[in-house]
């Protein structure tokens, strides 16, 4: 050969051309995929960068993962609050004082009304987003409340609410129908007293009057008792006030008013011949009003106080009536053997809030738990609970216990659902807010991360992604001198003696 491996050297050329070759590949592999580096060893210096980096958008990633779930779930509570407040704000005004309706219609349909609206609040309470109970705080696996008839009516040998209602009735009118009081008279006095030291019935607050004709005095002793005495006849329209306190802690007052005629309704005493038999008719006529305030304003604020004592808030155990009917002294706390437990869900006394938490960011956490239980939430079960199950039987006297009872009834819903309560801790308001606070933080940190995300995965393009344009000119550059090395590597491959002599 003409030129031998010193004047060209084969084996040297041919590793250029697979070098040239390497690197034609790598670029074309740069310019489909974008990428400067296929692998970390290619990435030298910038390795711990790009690492530190791709970290830093995982976590990221990891925070939006949670933001959208809890945003989610608060969407969910969002919905069911509104509606638990326009109920509430339903309930307030559908029932009141005076209300009867045509052929007192509405102290038949009232109750309906209520069971209703009670269906859908525990339908609302039992709420689920993605497999998960949201009003249960952090037990999230199973309903947080009872269905209706569970709670009503009870289950697997468990007392309802019904049940409870009516001890507590039996309990607070006792079996003189008097409300635990007893009377008696003496010569020109009448006395009024309490049946025992228990939390049932009346309980005697106050007593006055408008007469001069007329001595009292207040309650004393255990249990408390007072005395009216008649030391001389009350003119026509004078009047003895008794002030009571009801078994739901309200306050009543009892108006005996003193008629010449005889007594044609509660709540009239009539003035007799003399001061003692004025005393007699008082004790009379107290007897009557007694028991006809038993079967309506005592009748409402016991079914209220077994409301009181069923559905019981964080902390507060439920409790029944122990004793003989309309002879029992005390309340005992249920066991989960002889009552339903309306409530199922964390039994916690911790703020509600705090029961589910989610991180969101590295140093920001959003609480959004919402216990069931709470006292907005309970006291709206409460008040369309006792509404439901209380009964009017129908009457044609203008004077019936039941109008006396649906008048109170309505009085106490109205009170307990009132606008009023909406600055409670608790109060449907105040969860709300409470959530929309979570909401506008998630939203902040959302827009935060949004941000922050952008800039990493620019300063990421920066290390790792590759410029197309440059890419672009470096594979064409390469290709052309890979051709022309393969052109003078196939010419000189040529060059041999008979060649040479041709």
């Amino acid at each position: 050969m003409i030129v031998n491996r010193s004047h060209f050297p084969a084996r040297a050329g041919f590793s250029a051309v697979s070098k040239m070759n390497a690197q034609l590949q790598q670029l074309q592999v740069k310019l489909a995929t974008g990428q400067k580096y296929s692998t970390l060893a290619e990435m030298g210096s910038t390795r711990s960068s790009s690492l530190s980096l791709n970290a830093r958008l995982d976590r990221v990633a990891a925070y939006q993962s949670n933001i959208d779930t809890v945003s989610t779930r608060l969407s969910f509570l969002d919905n069911a609050m509104t509606r638990l407040d326009k109920i509430q704000s339903t309930a307030r005004t559908s029932v009141a004082v005076g209300g009867y309706g045509t052929n007192n219609i509405n102290l038949q349909t009232a109750p309906t009304f209520a069971l209703s609206q009670l269906d859908e609040v525990l339908t609302l309470l039992n709420t689920e987003a993605d497999g998960r109970y949201v009003m249960g705080g952090d037990v999230t696996d199973r309903p947080p409340v009872q269905t209706i008839s569970a709670i009503l009516d009870g289950a697997n040998g468990r007392d309802g609410f019904r049940t409870i209602v009516a001890e507590r009735k039996a309990a607070d009118l006792g079996t003189t129908l008097q409300g635990r009081l007893t009377t008696a008279v003496a010569a020109d006095t009448v006395t009024l007293a309490e049946d025992g030291a228990h939390p049932f019935g009346f309980k005697l607050s106050t007593i006055s009057t408008d007469s001069s004709s007329i001595t009292t005095t207040n309650p004393t002793g255990t249990p408390q008792s007072l005395t009216v005495q008649f030391t001389a006849l009350p003119q026509p329209g004078q009047r003895v006030t008794l002030g009571m306190t009801m078994p739901d802690g309200t306050s009543e007052s009892i108006v005996m008013t003193a008629v010449t005629g005889p007594a044609t309704k509660p709540g009239e005493f009539q003035i007799g011949a003399d001061p003692a038999a004025t005393a007699a008719n008082f004790e009379a006529g107290l007897k009557t009003t007694l028991q006809f305030e038993g079967q309506s304003r005592l009748a409402a604020a016991s079914t209220f106080a077994a409301a009181d004592n069923f559905f019981n808030s964080a902390g507060q155990p439920v409790q029944r009536v122990v004793g003989p009917p309309g002879a029992a002294t005390a309340l005992t706390p249920a066991t989960a053997t002889d009552t339903i437990a309306w409530y199922t869900g964390d039994p916690s006394t911790n703020p509600a809030r705090q029961s589910v938490a989610a991180k969101i960011d590295d140093s920001t956490t959003v609480n959004y738990g919402v216990r069931a239980n709470e006292p907005g939430l309970v006291g709206l079960v409460r008040s369309l609970a006792a509404m439901a199950v209380e009964t009017y039987p129908p009457s044609a006297s203008v004077t019936d216990a039941s109008r006396g009872k649906f008048d109170a009834m309505a009085q106490r819903q109205n009170t307990r659902l009132s606008e009023s309560n909406n600055v409670n801790a608790g109060s449907i308001k105040v969860i709300t807010v409470e959530l929309g606070v979570a909401r506008a933080t998630l939203g902040n940190v959302d827009d935060r991360h949004t941000t922050y995300s952008s800039q990493l995965q620019t300063m990421l393009a920066d290390l790792e992604q590759a410029p197309m344009e440059e890419i672009a000119m470096q594979l064409l550059t390469l290709k052309t001198r890979l051709e022309a090395t393969y052109n003078t590597t196939a010419t000189i491959s040529q060059l041999s003696l008979v060649n040479y002599l041709k």
